[in-house]
C-alpha cells in the first residue's frame, strides 16, 4: 500500500477496479498500470522526477556537440552523397536547436 501512496503522490491515480490476477489496488501512473499487491513497483517508486529545464539544458549540450562533430565531418567530406547526408543532419540538429529556443522564449 506504501508504493500505491508514493505513486499517487507523484501524480498516479487508484483505479477503482482491483487487479484481476491478485485482487491488489492497482495505479496508474505514466501511461502504465501497476500493481501494488504482485509488481515490485521499487524502481518506479525510486524514480526521481526530473525538471524538464534540466532535460532541454542536457539535450541543448547535446545537439550543439553534435552539430560541431558533423561540421567538422563536412569540412573533411569528399563524397558529395556523405556531404548530402551530413548537411541534412546538420539542418535538423540546428532546427531542434531553434524549435527548443522558440519554446524557452513563448510565455
Amino acid at each position: 500500500m506504501k508504493a500505491a501512496v508514493e505513486l499517487v503522490r507523484k501524480g498516479g491515480t487508484m483505479l477503482a477496479e482491483p487487479c484481476s490476477k491478485c485482487g491488489g489496488v492497482r495505479v496508474s501512473y505514466h501511461g502504465r498500470v501497476y500493481c501494488t499487491g504482485h509488481e515490485d513497483l521499487s524502481a518506479v517508486v525510486a524514480a526521481e522526477s526530473v525538471p524538464v529545464e534540466t532535460v532541454m539544458a542536457g539535450l541543448r549540450d547535446v545537439l550543439i556537440s553534435k552539430l560541431n562533430d558533423a561540421a567538422s565531418q563536412l569540412a573533411q567530406e569528399k563524397d558529395a552523397v556523405k556531404q548530402e547526408q551530413l548537411a541534412t543532419l546538420l539542418a535538423k540538429y540546428y532546427d531542434l536547436l531553434e524549435r527548443m529556443r522558440e519554446k524557452r522564449q513563448s510565455p
